[in-house]
């Protein structure tokens, strides 16, 4: 579709600003990171659209799923160290999670329905704050969840909903034409 070389650039950048930004290191957005990657590799050979939109839902999906984890099984040392090279990578971070969320929010209603583009993005957020509410009881540490709120999970959740809404209109304007 028309969004489609948009979507692969935001792929693009959100590689980009993880490694950049040394963020590569935490295992989540490494996972993520990867996980756009391939979604990237999967457009410039021409795999499905739908296809492709239900892997990045996957990823979606699964990248916070595995925050909860990695937040339950990691020392409490490593998780301090995540946090502050976080902190010192905010902009990095923040940039990482709009790009990736205006990727996601931007497959057209007949790629991905809306209720199942809706429904990740909120499991992904729900998911995303449990685990750093684990990570603040678990560590005592303050910051937590407040900054991975405000640095990751609004920004991801306004930016799939602006995506959401201008793919939603194209498509719409795009419907007497078909």
């Amino acid at each position: 579709g028309v969004i489609a070389p948009i979507q692969v650039t935001l792929a693009v950048v959100v590689v980009c600003v993880a490694f950049l930004a040394e963020l590569y290191t935490v295992p989540v957005i490494l996972f993520a990171a990867a996980g756009v990657a391939v979604m990237s590799v999967a457009y410039m050979a021409q795999a499905s659209p739908r296809i492709v939109a239900r892997l990045v839902m996957l990823l979606v999906v699964c990248a916070p799923t595995l925050r909860v984890v990695d937040v339950l099984v990691r020392s409490p040392a490593a998780l301090i160290d995540e946090l502050d090279k976080l902190e010192d990578a905010r902009l990095g971070m923040v940039a990482l999670f709009v790009a990736g969320g205006a990727t996601f929010g931007a497959f057209s209603p007949s790629t991905l329905s809306c209720k199942c583009k809706l429904r990740a993005a909120a499991y992904s957020v729900c998911a995303a704050t449990c685990g750093d509410s684990i990570f603040r009881v678990r560590m005592g540490d303050e910051r937590m969840p407040a900054f991975a709120i405000l640095n990751g999970a609004l920004p991801f959740f306004a930016a799939v909903l602006i995506a959401h809404g201008a793919s939603r209109q194209l498509y719409q304007a795009r419907l007497p034409a078909l």
